[in-house]
């Protein structure tokens, strides 16, 4: 398959301008249609990282931005978000992410990552922004809310990250314990963070 120079160079700026990905939408902008996308992937020329979602061969997927675009329904959490919030040094095998009881993924994209489930009421309870490491910003939980979660589903957590987290916690110079005691008590987990917390409760 032949591609003119100007394409490349439109796909190009297309990827520099839109945090090294190229969506269809981005790419009909400059009558560059999907099937062409298409063409290009299955002649390896593109990547395909999911559906309407490209990059350039040489580039790195940002798996986190990437995941944060196909929903409003996705806050990073969990192991992730104890990665993201420097309480754990240990990058995420699979990546976590919460979305609200009832919201489902495409099976497809949502393969590979680990998903939770949480009330719509808790949601955004102790949502923050984070860069990921290529510098994009995704949602994430903040710390507190992210100790109460490992500390709620502590059974499908690694035991080496869970027990780490919690001691780069205690010792936090930047936790917020008001916000920690308010975000058990929502989430109807008080005594669970106090049997394992008290100390510095």
């Amino acid at each position: 398959m032949i591609v003119k120079n100007n394409l490349i160079n439109d796909l190009q700026q297309i990827s520099d301008s839109h945090n090294k990905i190229i969506t269809v939408e981005a790419a009909s902008e400059k009558n560059i249609s999907r099937a062409l996308l298409s063409l290009m992937a299955e002649d390896g020329r593109r990547n395909r990282i999911a559906k309407g979602i490209y990059t350039l061969p040489e580039t790195i997927p940002d798996e986190l931005y990437i995941l944060s675009l196909f929903s409003d329904n996705i806050i990073f959490s969990h192991e992730t978000a104890l990665f993201c919030n420097g309480l754990s040094e240990r990058t995420p095998f699979e990546h976590s992410y919460t979305i609200p009881q009832g919201k489902r993924l495409s099976s497809s994209f949502s393969k590979g990552f680990k998903s939770y489930y949480c009330k719509q009421e808790l949601f955004n309870l102790g949502k923050i922004t984070v860069k990921t490491a290529f510098g994009n910003e995704v949602p994430c939980y903040d710390a507190e809310r992210t100790i109460c979660d490992v500390i709620k589903d502590k059974n499908k957590i690694d035991p080496e990250v869970y027990l780490a987290a919690l001691k780069m916690y205690s010792k936090s110079e930047n936790k917020n314990l008001k916000n920690l005691s308010m975000y058990a008590e929502k989430m109807n987990i008080v005594k669970k963070v106090r049997s394992v917390l008290g100390v510095i409760l």
